[in-house]
């Protein structure tokens, strides 16, 4: 394959970004949880409380799948960085090849 780039630090930006919305969600679950008993008596504070329960079990779900594709993400700029230590090392031996034969083709006719 070839004529293909990758961001890895763009890829890492977006796990952090994933990972910033997490902390929001369990913010915001945290916030409804202090303030479901401050709602009055009555079903609102019923409903809150299980708003807040669906997002806390919800939010365990995101942070898993977050740390997946952070997984992923760890594993594919280490793939890349594979890669790339191939196409140097491959251009390293042919460029070092055709300097040696440029040089050594410069010496023998350069023989009387």
């Amino acid at each position: 394959m070839t004529g293909y780039t990758v961001n890895t630090a763009s890829l890492a930006i977006r796990v952090g970004e994933l990972n910033a919305v997490a902390d929001q969600v369990g913010a915001v679950v945290g916030a409804l949880d202090l303030a479901g008993g401050d709602l009055g008596p009555g079903e609102i504070s019923a409903a809150v409380a299980d708003v807040a329960g669906e997002w806390r079990d919800n939010l365990d779900d995101m942070r898993g799948k977050i740390e997946k594709i952070a997984d992923n993400v760890r594993g594919a700029v280490a793939n890349y960085e594979v890669v790339e230590q191939g196409g140097y090392d491959r251009m390293r031996a042919l460029a070092e090849g055709t300097v040696r034969d440029a040089v050594f083709e410069t010496l023998r006719d350069a023989r009387p």
